[in-house]
């Protein structure tokens, strides 16, 4: 990878005296949306506020390439994270990660199905106008797995107290770092190949319509991945300083290695535009991830040669969106609180295409 690095590298250096149609392009689109909590909070302390919810996702890519004429070749690094959970699960977890009562009697269902990989690899596409109002576009990646976590939990806690409660679950799933009971393990390797499909459509002077689908088909094979089938309980506890408890949860079941095909969740991204008049333009878009779908709304503002402005508005996690996008640059900034350290959703897009 680090020679295909250096070879893309000499292009971005060599290109202006070699071919004129040759383009350089980097890219970088990064989409987090945490339900329950702040993005932060979720990933270090889970402090409040806590709003409830069952989802939680990350996807981030970043890439480097070349162009010339309708052709695409470029080298990648993705990170993508599903969690989809029982509202149980959000609340008890977050409960117990700041020491509050709990409600004595309670039954919480838990339930967690992860979805996570880092992959990097190399994607070549086109793009093709089959009508005068259609392009079509095709790119395949090939992808080398780099770590994964792929599975699911599945049981019940009950509340005996307001700092004590029991629990049991089952849980499957491969991995590369046991994140639940610790287990020392070798990680898998991993290739596979993704699928996408780009779709503009264009019926006349006032109305376009795009449609990108990403991971359209999407799989890894990993070869000798961790996986462990188990039931854990809460059979063996102590009490901290506090009086709040803590575990060492009982388990049995089967730890090994197997082969592990993991499928990549498809996205959809709907993007539609209908222009007013020469400056003003309305927006609508639809981005399924899968998990979780987000319906954007917006204005956007034609400056002649200067670019265009957008802005969206996500009535769901009420997030405002800013887009600028000029011949060469594109950029987006999105949240849904002006303190980063307390936004549940957060998107960042860029791309740059030399053109000589």
């Amino acid at each position: 990878a680090s020679r295909k690095l250096c070879f893309f590298i000499c292009l971005f250096a060599v290109a202006p005296a070699t071919a004129a149609e040759l383009r350089p392009y980097a890219s970088a689109d990064s989409l987090t949306y945490t339900q329950p909590i702040a993005i932060k909070s979720m990933l270090h302390d889970w402090q409040p506020p806590f709003v409830g919810g069952d989802t939680a996702l990350s996807y981030d890519k970043l890439e480097i390439g070349i162009q010339w004429n309708d052709w695409q070749l470029g080298l990648f690094e993705r990170h993508d994270y599903q969690l989809a959970f029982s509202p149980d699960t959000a609340e008890i977890v977050y409960l117990t990660e700041n020491h509050l009562p709990l409600p004595t009697g309670r039954d919480y269902e838990l339930r967690i199905h992860a979805r996570n990989n880092v992959s990097r690899g190399l994607r070549a596409g086109f793009h093709q106008t089959l009508l005068p109002t259609l392009n079509f576009g095709l790119a395949v990646s090939y992808l080398q797995g780099v770590s994964l976590t792929d599975g699911q939990i599945n049981g019940t806690a009950s509340v005996i107290a307001a700092n004590d409660y029991d629990f049991h679950f089952d849980t499957r799933y491969h991995y590369s770092r046991d994140v639940l009971f610790e287990r020392s393990v070798s990680a898998p390797s991993g290739q596979g190949y993704s699928l996408d499909l780009h779709l503009d459509w264009r019926p006349n002077q006032r109305f376009n319509a795009s449609l990108d689908a990403i991971d359209l088909a999407a799989r890894i094979y990993w070869r000798n991945a961790p996986v462990t089938d188990a039931v854990a309980s809460s059979a063996t506890k102590s009490y901290d300083e506090d009086g709040y408890v803590r575990y060492e949860p009982a388990i049995s079941g089967r730890e090994a290695y197997e082969n592990f095909t993991q499928t990549l969740p498809r996205k959809l991204l709907f993007n539609s535009q209908y222009h007013y008049n020469d400056t003003v333009s309305l927006l609508a878009e639809w981005h399924d991830y899968g998990v979780a779908d987000f319906v954007n709304l917006g204005l956007g503002w034609q400056q002649g040669l200067n670019g265009l402005f957008q802005t969206l508005y996500n009535p769901q996690t009420q997030a405002l969106i800013l887009r600028y996008r000029n011949q060469a640059l594109s950029l987006e900034l999105g949240s849904d609180q002006l303190d980063p350290a307390r936004a549940r959703f957060f998107s960042l897009q860029f791309s740059y295409h030399q053109r000589f």
